[in-house]
């Protein structure tokens, strides 16, 4: 009995250690958290190679004569085309500059197709497509599989015509990836649901490789008898695949860190995601891991000022008012600094007014605000076609919480040059934001 359902307790095992080891980073190791999940990182190689592990499995499933030979030829091509997008179609290995197009109409400026529809920023069609994957995880890896248990007419049509059906006891890889899909929890949990899914396509495609081989029933493992110990092979081999796969994404992860043109890359999207997640830390109360992620970023670049005052937010809602104090303290003294050596940069005085806000000097803050209101609008008056002119009074603008009229210079940013990421981005969250 134990030998012919090794291949499940090995499965859920590996479900139980994937989520646990996502969890405990989650809760107590913030940056390994942003390493396994980030781009080009520990997380998003594993994904590349457990698809690209399901596509070389279902190649196989495809040379054994059966019905689901046709379906396992268009998963074998859904899982090469995942694979590729994955990596942008080589441009994250061979760092190639994107086209023009790309550059201004994908949403992350990168050679790929899916993220002409999804991205970094909360898009109706984004919400859509997350909804009707949610469901289709759901629907195909945990629904046809129970109603092909329950012998339900047209379950087993579909089963007849080779439509093939994941083993059950990889529902908990599909209702829990379908789960993390929808982005509920605004934590990346939507890498974490491309793992388990590439786990679960790799680990389904060799139970049907398995199966074909020695002729049992792919869904009904109780009536696997004289098997030899050959059942307990495809429970080892389960376990095999995300170690594969967890041994080339280390390697290609330190093999891109060690290059030093990509390795700038990769640090500036740690410090993004840090950045990111101090904000995620704090929305969930937090306090002490988004002050430490602050910390790490203000170390990293002592003389930003938005990561000081940043800093000294944390520590307000952290409850630690002499750090508080301290902090904010500092950023005065640098803002001013600068802006004595400055005064008519529109930059300088929008630091002025920020931490003016949070002395709570509302006089002072309303005095810089209108200073650089009246600069910005004269350099647009001046140079109606800078994007950075267009730019930077859109910056004014959304600090004086006028929206509309920050989207008006977004845009104009953008439509000036459509390929610079930062008016791509300025353009696109506010779009989001005022959208109905």
């Amino acid at each position: 009995m134990f030998d012919t359902r090794i291949h499940q307790t090995s499965a859920w095992f590996l479900f139980i250690s994937v989520i646990t080891a996502y969890l405990v980073m989650a809760l107590w190791y913030p940056l390994a958290y942003i390493w396994a999940t980030y781009e080009d990182l520990y997380g998003e190689w594993l994904q590349v190679y457990l698809f690209l592990l399901a596509f070389l499995i279902s190649l196989y499933v495809t040379s054994r004569a059966s019905r689901y030979r046709w379906f396992f030829v268009l998963l074998a091509l859904a899982c090469f085309y995942t694979f590729m997008e994955e990596i942008s179609w080589g441009q994250r290995v061979f760092s190639f500059a994107s086209p023009e197009f790309f550059k201004s109409k994908n949403l992350q400026g990168e050679t790929n197709l899916h993220n002409f529809l999804v991205g970094p920023y909360a898009t109706q069609m984004k919400a859509v497509i997350e909804y009707l994957l949610a469901a289709a995880l759901s629907v195909y890896g945990f629904l046809y599989p129970l109603l092909l248990r329950l012998d339900w007419h047209p379950a087993q049509w579909l089963e007849r015509k080779g439509v093939a059906a994941p083993p059950f006891y990889l529902a908990p890889f599909f209702l829990t990836a379908g789960f993390f899909e929808l982005g509920i929890l605004s934590f990346n949990e939507a890498e974490v649901a491309e793992v388990l899914v590439g786990l679960a396509m790799a680990i389904m495609a060799l139970h049907y490789a398995f199966c074909l081989r020695h002729g049992l029933n792919i869904h009904k493992a109780k009536e696997w008898t004289a098997t030899g110990g050959r059942a307990s092979r495809l429970g080892v081999g389960i376990i095999v695949i995300p170690l594969v796969a967890g041994l080339a994404s280390f390697g290609s992860t330190q093999a891109l860190y060690a290059s030093s043109a990509k390795r700038q890359k990769i640090d500036s999207r740690i410090e993004n995601g840090i950045q990111k997640f101090a904000g995620r830390y704090t929305r969930f109360e937090q306090w002490d891991t988004a002050v430490r992620l602050r910390q790490i970023l203000h170390e990293r670049k002592p003389t930003s000022l938005s990561r000081l005052r940043n800093l000294a937010k944390a520590h307000r809602l952290a409850g630690n008012d002499e750090a508080f104090n301290d902090y904010l303290n500092r950023a005065l003294q640098a803002s001013q600094k600068k802006y004595q050596k400055a005064p008519g940069s529109t930059t300088n005085n929008r630091n002025m007014v920020r931490v003016y806000r949070m002395l709570g000097n509302s006089e002072k803050a309303q005095f810089h605000l209108q200073k650089a209101l009246r600069i910005g609008q004269k350099r647009v008056e001046k140079r109606p076609d800078s994007a950075a002119a267009a730019y930077s009074l859109g910056q004014t603008f959304a600090l004086m919480g006028r929206d509309a009229d920050a989207f008006k210079q977004y845009k104009r940013a953008y439509e000036i040059r459509p390929t610079k990421s930062r008016y791509r981005k300025a353009y696109l969250k506010f779009k989001v934001r005022l959208s109905p």
